[in-house]
């Protein structure tokens, strides 16, 4: 007897599939039916589970929120010290990004602040939690003598984020024509020399 996947499991699989066809495709090539195909589902199954693209976007927003900046959260209250920490964020973001090329064609669409208010605004106060999550840790690398005295947090925070975004919106343009883990090597080695 096969057995019946729970509603949580099916969701996941969706908000997988939807990103899967926006990673291929773009934001515009979203719909029910490529979400369908892409899960081997039907679209009925697909609406038994989500009321319809917006919801489907702000399921993707949630899972964006939860991989990328859930995790830094999660990160930063650990015990390791404080440029382990921003090491370990800078890197888990890169790797999301090479896992799931969707992720920065969907935070970078224009579709997705003009047509869903709702997923774009969850997107926009997720992202300045991260940034106070960064100038947190970035704070006590500074007290604890990691980081050189006199750089500011939150601009260090927002220099961070903008390595990241610039690299994720480079190689996205770029259709992937560079490996971006060897890429963010060279930059976080960089960013070492500026802020020790």
């Amino acid at each position: 007897m096969i057995q019946k996947k729970s509603t949580r499991v099916r969701k996941e699989e969706i908000v997988h599939a939807a990103l899967e066809v926006i990673g291929k495709k773009g934001l515009r090539a979203l719909t029910i039916a490529a979400i369908a195909e892409s899960a081997g589902m039907s679209d009925a199954n697909i609406y038994r589970h989500f009321g319809g693209k917006d919801e489907i976007f702000t399921a993707l927003a949630d899972f964006i929120g939860s991989a990328v900046m859930g995790k830094a959260a999660t990160i930063a209250a650990g015990s390791r010290p404080p440029l382990e920490k921003l090491k370990t964020i800078f890197f888990s973001h890169i790797t999301l990004i090479a896992d799931f090329p969707a992720l920065p064609r969907f935070v970078f669409s224009e579709d997705l602040y003009l047509g869903n208010r709702k997923a774009a605004e969850n997107i926009a106060i997720r992202m300045g939690n991260y940034m106070e999550t960064l100038a947190g840790v970035i704070a006590a690398g500074i007290s604890e003598g990691e980081l050189r005295a006199g750089i500011l947090p939150r601009e260090t925070a927002l220099t961070f984020m903008g390595m990241i975004q610039f690299t994720a919106l480079r190689w996205t343009i770029g259709n992937a024509s560079f490996d971006i883990r060897e890429e963010a090597k060279k930059l976080w080695n960089n960013f070492l020399s500026l802020v020790c």
